[in-house]
């Protein structure tokens, strides 16, 4: 048994993953969460018998959990919904509901009249970013970088007809390879999945249009999302794992090059061998250990995701119109992507993304009624400090919903929840309320994403969506191999 305590800030995915992977190493491991139960984004809405997923309601990659489980020796604690359709898109002053399938034929079907030769396209489509996908999940993804050098180094190995795509725009991509507006506004919706917009999103992340229609798919997991958590908790409080709720972490104490110990709100100190953040990697940097090269203004000129505002309502009656997953566009997507976060855009007509998690989990509502779920993507607290309209934003949505979807749910309504970025911000510790971290440009990944060892002190390592690889939940699983990787090199290096 190896006796070296480690203590991980942060009981998200990543933390919980790390945990996982460390007492399965024999390491003795406690987990300080703020919050008053684990799971981080990851989480779960309880209110007047109903249940809601508080923050991500689906994920891809599946087969990164199965790595986790087979590093950890155990069986499935939970298991997956596999999605299909995976889901419908709505646009504004178009008649038709676009569902979208992975069935080809199927999705071929739904762009019949409006884009010409749809299947050839989206083969060839997938075609090249399936390529791009196997050229660099190993050699850049699964990897971490010791130095500028050895990013450059692994970059270089990706084969040279891949470089356009670095320079280019998602949009600018989908244009390439789609002629009907519809088409491209559709399968660029992946870059809001990264929490930034297809304009802003280098093109080497439309592999995640392979990943999802070809590749893997979109999963829940029966019994919700938060089963995840539920169950990861269950295994490792079993496994020894201590967790401590309620405990803020608020300062550090260093000594010759390390940390010695953590404080929380309370005073009380934090003593281990190692720490492995959990927090945003890049917010706790600046704030808890006073990296100069973090602070609030350097912080504030990165380029962040966007910030959530949700909605959870729980309805009478049932939502026979809706899928699990629900898009809802307006007609002026390039201004209105362009300009939503950074507050240029009106919130009178928002774009925004509705879950009904009780089509798959009907223990999420009482028998006839729903569980509803809106995404509404939001500029941050830099852009939109004042989210005192957040009642009103949030009445425009519902209105158009009901419009579009035809049910008045302003009559259905029995139970709503309104969370804005000042919310998330304060609840997790999300910069600026930014709900997915650090933003996907040129600039901030692989090398140049905030490393997952800190600069400074020795025993002091980061995991999770603002590190490397990135941000989303099987992002998160790949980060916590690498940075359990990087401890336990770390400690052999130390041995020799």
């Amino acid at each position: 048994m190896n006796s070296k305590k480690v203590i991980i800030t942060g009981s998200g995915l990543g933390g919980l993953a790390t945990a996982l992977r460390l007492v399965t190493k024999g390491f003795d491991v406690t987990i300080l969460e703020k919050y008053h139960r684990a799971g981080g984004r990851l989480n779960l809405l309880e209110k007047d018998g109903f249940k809601f997923d508080l923050g991500p309601t689906f994920f891809s990659m599946s087969y990164e959990f199965d790595e986790l489980m087979e590093s950890a020796g155990i069986d499935y604690p939970f298991e997956f919904i596999e999605l299909e359709p995976l889901f419908t898109v709505n646009i504004d002053g178009i008649p038709k509901t676009f569902t979208i399938y992975k069935d080809l034929d199927k999705l071929a079907a739904q762009f019949e009249g409006i884009e010409p030769h749809f299947k050839e396209k989206m083969e060839a489509h997938l075609k090249k970013t399936g390529t791009l996908y196997h050229d660099t999940i190993n050699r850049i993804v699964h990897r971490n970088f010791n130095s500028l050098s050895d990013y450059i180094t692994q970059l270089t190995k990706v084969p040279l007809k891949h470089s356009p795509l670095i320079i280019k725009s998602m949009w600018t991509e989908l244009c390439n390879s789609f002629e009907s507006k519809e088409a491209r506004m559709i399968f660029s919706l992946v870059g809001f999945f990264l929490g930034a917009t297809p304009f802003d999103t280098p093109a080497i992340f439309s592999l995640l249009n392979y990943i999802e229609l070809k590749h893997n798919g979109y999963h829940n997991v029966k019994g919700g999302m938060y089963k995840i958590v539920e169950s990861l908790v269950e295994v490792l409080e079993q496994k020894g794992v201590k967790f401590h709720y309620n405990t803020e972490i608020t300062g550090a104490l260093q000594k010759n090059g390390s940390l010695f110990a953590l404080t929380d709100q309370h005073d009380q100190k934090w003593i281990a061998d190692y720490f492995v953040i959990n927090a945003d990697a890049a917010w706790f940097r600046g704030k808890i250990l006073g990296n100069q090269k973090y602070t609030e203004s350097k912080l504030d000129k990165m380029k962040w995701t966007m910030a959530p505002l949700t909605i959870y309502l729980g309805v009478k009656g049932k939502l026979d119109n809706l899928q699990h997953h629900n898009y809802f566009l307006g007609n002026n997507f390039d201004e209105y992507a362009k300009g939503v976060f950074k507050n240029q855009v009106s919130f009178q007509k928002p774009y925004y993304y509705v879950n009904v998690p009780s089509k798959n989990n009907p223990e999420y509502a009482p028998e006839g009624y729903e569980s509803l779920f809106i995404l509404c993507p939001s500029p941050d607290l830099r852009y939109k400090p004042d989210w005192s309209d957040r009642e009103t934003i949030a009445q425009n949505i519902i209105d158009d919903l009901s419009e579009r979807s035809g049910y008045p749910l302003n009559e259905m309504i029995v139970s709503k929840t309104i969370l804005s970025p000042e919310h998330w911000e304060t609840m997790f510790n999300l910069y600026k309320g930014s709900g997915l971290g650090l933003a996907h440009n040129m600039n901030q990944i692989g090398w140049f994403r905030p490393a997952n060892k800190d600069e400074k002190l020795n025993n002091v390592y980061y995991v999770g969506a603002s590190t490397i690889p990135g941000t989303g939940l099987p992002m998160t699983i790949i980060s916590s191999k690498l940075t359990t990787q990087r401890l336990l090199d770390d400690i052999q290096k130390q041995q020799k």
